[in-house]
């Protein structure tokens, strides 16, 4: 048996962040993990990250004008394959590096618990004073579709294909659907993309959701919406996609990506007392403790009360600081209002804060500031105009920023710096008088500042 302060499930982001900050702080720390190590910070969004990158420049280089041979994207699944298995070798081995410098025991294997303070680990036992839950998520399932993993596929699966392919059919429009949607788009694979929904990513400003299938269409990306499917099938190595109207078609692969779902199921949380919601998320407090005070949820596992959607690597890893502070008796504060995203599509979309549509509902007759891309001199030395910056400030008298959301090539350039604006409450205000970089991306930051004041007209 081991014996230790604090056992951590889970070995993504979230337990990592905390097994590394718990050693840190003096406490002795058991990491249980039986998945893919790292989780989806490494497995998921780091492949897919690589497969958009090297998407991207493919698109830049075209537009551009530079010779691409059309032919050549049939080879570049295998070769970005062996770059992204490159890469996930290094960063395993530095993550394994810190653990060992750090003194903290890894445990390979699964764990679930055997009392309050116990957990089970393939036959081992571990007791543990305080216990972190970070298991994350997996895909969702729909019934009706026959994933295999090779021709039906989810997003685990999709980012280890090797072979080229002709057509792909992306079930839900959510972000990991439209992300794939302009990755494969990208490396000339003829993407249909379905979901029930009105629009494409729901969640989002309907500005952010016309430009995006406009975008779309312009890139024979076939966004059929309102569509719901009834059955998804391998048929002779191809899979055919029936829908509830009656309409089917036949495509090479198919992603199903209609969200994702806890990792609680087989933790053994109902024999100790730790409550779930029906859908087996684990609800926590502001301090992240579970039912059972002595044991902690951070990442995907959580539920919290809040209206965002906080399944982010990032958020994940401030919570598994924030849960080891709480264990050490820091008081913490967690503002997740603050917090940046990235949707990785072609273009890129990133934001921090609220939406124009969440910011309206909560404070009313929000102020609201748009910069459009082709106003912007570094976008123009890109020969990338489509998209616009979009800053949310507060009602008259109340100056603080309340969001900003940007749709464009690296828009992600700004959000650092709203994302430190937002937590602190700094006024928009500040903006104004801000020397940024000239040419800069973040000049339509300080331009939207300039339309809220009156400096520029709104119709820029």
């Amino acid at each position: 048996m081991t014996r230790c302060d604090l056992a951590i499930l889970g070995g993504g982001p979230g337990g990592m962040a905390a097994a590394l900050w718990g050693a840190t702080q003096g406490l002795g720390v058991v990491l249980i993990d039986g998945g893919s190590f790292l989780g989806y910070g490494l497995h998921g969004a780091y492949k897919s990250k690589a497969l958009w990158e090297s998407a991207k420049d493919w698109i830049s280089a075209e537009r551009l004008g530079w010779a691409c041979i059309p032919e050549a994207r049939g080879t570049l699944f295998d070769t970005i394959h062996a770059r992204v298995q490159t890469g996930m070798t290094d960063l395993t081995g530095m993550y394994l590096e810190y653990l060992n410098l750090k003194k903290v025991r890894f445990l390979r294997g699964f764990g679930a618990f055997a009392g309050p303070h116990a957990i089970d680990v393939d036959g081992e036992r571990v007791e543990a004073d305080r216990i972190i839950i970070a298991t994350g998520s997996r895909p969702r399932l729909i019934e009706g579709a026959a994933v295999d993993g090779k021709l039906i596929m989810t997003s685990d699966d999709i980012v280890d294909l090797r072979e080229r392919f002709d057509s792909l059919v992306v079930i839900g429009a959510g972000v990991l659907g439209c992300e794939f949607s302009s990755i494969f788009s990208a490396l000339g694979v003829k993407v249909t993309l379905l979901d029930k929904a009105q629009r494409l990513l729901g969640n989002e400003d309907p500005d952010i959701s016309e430009l995006l299938t406009d975008i779309y269409s312009k890139d024979e990306i076939d966004v059929r919406r309102t569509a719901r499917v009834k059955s998804v099938k391998a048929v002779n190595g191809e899979v055919r996609t029936e829908l509830d109207n009656g309409s089917d078609f036949i495509t090479d692969r198919a992603l199903v990506s209609i969200g994702r779902v806890p990792c609680s199921d087989k933790l053994n949380l109902e024999s100790v007392g730790v409550e779930t919601d029906p859908w087996g998320f684990i609800p926590v407090n502001d301090n992240l403790q579970t039912s059972m005070p002595h044991v902690y949820a951070v990442g995907d596992v959580g539920q919290r009360n809040t209206p965002l959607d906080l399944a982010l690597v990032q958020v994940a890893e401030a919570e598994g600081r924030m849960a080891v502070k709480h264990i050490c008796g820091e008081s913490i504060d967690i503002h997740p209002e603050h917090v940046p995203f990235i949707v990785f599509t072609m273009p890129m979309i990133a934001g921090a804060g609220l939406n124009e549509t969440q910011a309206r509902k909560r404070y009313g007759s929000v102020r609201v500031a748009k910069f459009f891309n082709i106003r912007n001199h570094r976008y123009r030395a890109m020969q990338s105009h489509e998209g616009f910056l979009k800053l949310i400030v507060g009602p008259q008298g109340d100056d603080r920023i309340l969001g900003v959301r940007a749709i464009g090539s690296q828009a992600d350039n700004v959000i650092g710096e709203v994302s430190v604006l937002i937590d602190n409450k700094v006024p928009y205000t500040y903006l104004l008088d801000c020397i940024h970089a000239h040419p800069s991306l973040a000049e339509s930051l300080q331009s939207a500042a300039d339309v809220i004041a009156g400096i520029l007209p709104h119709d820029v």
